[in-house]
């Protein structure tokens, strides 16, 4: 996929967030009550780490500068908290107060309509068999995708860290210097919760996605609310302490598109997962179970497999068989190496969430020898 394409897919979310009204939200108004996300770097020689020098002050300035006016004070606190963790790049950044789309702000798109190409190749497991060693690991393979990890505290939800590949939303130019770069380069930031690709709450119940070769046909009920099929993973997690929440959530929405390719989701939490997919308007569940206390999904949909997933992809029939192996326990280390085995030229990057331990470890590019960790433990329960 080109950068036309993520332009298009960028002002398609816009678009579609307008028209349906689906970009409300609120947060807590108070900076300082926000947990600091743990950073943790598992390489001898971590990256230049560089915070925004820029205060909220400084970012006013610059921003009254450039044309903008009245800028809401929760907007200068969340774009003053961007930090560059990692040099491939991979920034970090607490939201603060309720979202504010970018297009509020007057900011303008480019966005051309393309075709959407489909040289996917995510992979996505939940091992629940042992709940104090619970993970979901996910691959996410594509073009050249730049990271932000996003972490959110809702007034009334559940914290979240999530991933966003932030070339749908920067210029490809900028995406290396966006810690140093004019306060009005960094807007575009703001509509960063809208774009989840996978996350974690401090339930320890985590989402992630795979697009699927085919037009699932989404359900259209006039009687439900319409939430786009990214963000709504991050009403999720905002909202799902366990993944019976989680699905009856999604029963009662009707998914949108957002200009991307269709997908399919899985969900889990400490002691039990579910595959989702839509076909034809309806909403269909696998669940794990005692037996095999395990799912899983790559880039096929299940639903048209009457029943007999394997042979359709190697890297589904690859997890499923070391699932198998190991009924459904999986520990963090194990579930990192299960990612790398099922990995491809295109992994962009691994991230396996440990959801005992509430933490994300991250690996860019299969560069295992470097592992970013992000513990959402805090005050969790």
């Amino acid at each position: 996929m080109n950068d036309a394409t993520r332009w298009w897919i960028a002002g398609a979310v816009l678009g579609l967030c307008l028209a349906f009204g689906i970009l409300t939200g609120t947060r807590t108004d108070d900076a300082a009550s926000m947990v600091h996300p743990r950073v943790q770097q598992s390489s001898e020689e971590a990256p230049n780490r560089v915070a925004a020098a820029t205060g909220p002050d400084a970012l006013r300035t610059q921003l009254e500068a450039a044309g903008f006016v009245d800028v809401p004070e929760n907007v200068l606190m969340t774009l003053s908290t961007l930090e560059k963790v990692d040099d491939y790049p991979v920034y970090t950044m607490r939201y603060v107060g309720p979202y504010v789309r970018a297009s509020e702000l007057e900011m303008t798109s480019d966005a051309q309509g393309v075709a959407v190409g489909n040289d996917w190749a995510c992979s996505l497991f939940a091992a629940v068999g042992d709940a104090a060693q619970a993970t979901l690991g996910r691959n996410f393979d594509w073009e050249y995708s730049p990271l932000l990890v996003l972490f959110l505290e809702p007034e009334d939800g559940y914290r979240t860290v999530m991933s966003i590949d932030i070339a749908y939303l920067v210029e490809e130019t900028l995406i290396g210097e966006l810690d140093s770069a004019p306060a009005e380069d960094l807007l575009p930031l703001l509509s960063a919760p809208f774009l989840t690709f996978d996350g974690m709450n401090e339930k320890g119940v985590a989402i992630g996605m795979a697009s699927v070769d085919y037009e699932c046909g989404y359900p259209s009920d006039p009687g439900k609310r319409d939430v786009g099929d990214l963000r709504l993973m991050r009403e999720v997690l905002e909202t799902s302490a366990t993944v019976d929440e989680a699905l009856a959530f999604l029963e009662s929405i009707n998914p949108v598109s957002q200009g991307g390719p269709n997908t399919h989701y899985l969900v889990a939490d400490r002691t039990s997962a579910a595959l989702i997919e839509y076909h034809d308007g309806e909403m269909y569940v696998f669940r794990s179970s005692a037996d095999e206390p395990w799912q899983l999904g790559t880039n096929f949909p299940v639903v048209r497999t009457d029943g007999a997933p394997l042979g359709h992809c190697w890297r589904y029939d690859q997890i499923e068989a070391t699932l198998r192996e190991q009924d459904g326990v999986l520990p963090a280390a194990d579930a990192a190496d299960l990612l790398q085995a099922v990995s491809t030229s295109m992994t962009r990057w691994s991230i396996v969430y440990d959801l005992a331990a509430v933490e994300m470890h991250l690996v860019i590019e299969r560069d295992v020898g470097n592992t970013l960790t992000f513990s959402l433990s805090g005050d969790a329960e």
